[in-house]
């Protein structure tokens, strides 16, 4: 505890004043701080749904072969596997897999939307 003292009375206080606010500066973002960083994750939603065309692109493709009224559209698919019985166990498979697809990037995408929320409510404090 001596030891500490001794450190603290060669601080300048103007000093110690100085790294004091910048430290503030940095826990409190300036309003471009804050958009930039919503820019950069409004740039992740896009990479996301660039990702997410390119896997469902991908599993529709192997999902044709396997079930020939996939070109009516993926959605009128789902819709008419939900409402029957007796498709193929390949056809359940991809369909599973598609709407695991389509959830798991949902998640992400609303995970970075409650950010982008959160950050708005902090820059409007602002």
């Amino acid at each position: 505890m001596a030891y500490r003292k001794k450190l603290l009375k060669g601080i300048n206080r103007g000093a110690l004043i100085q790294r004091f606010n910048e430290l503030g500066r940095k826990i409190m973002p300036t309003k471009e701080e804050i958009d930039s960083e919503i820019m950069d994750l409004w740039d992740e939603i896009f990479d996301l749904e660039d990702k997410s065309k390119e896997e469902l692109d991908i599993k529709c493709a192997e999902w044709r072969k396997v079930e020939p009224r996939l070109d009516e559209g993926v959605d009128e698919l789902i819709i008419h596997i939900e409402a029957m019985t007796g498709i193929c166990d390949e056809s359940m498979l991809i369909y599973k897999e598609v709407k695991e697809i389509k959830i798991r990037y949902k998640q992400q995408k609303d995970e970075i939307q409650a950010k982008i929320d959160a950050l708005n409510k902090e820059k409007e404090k602002i």
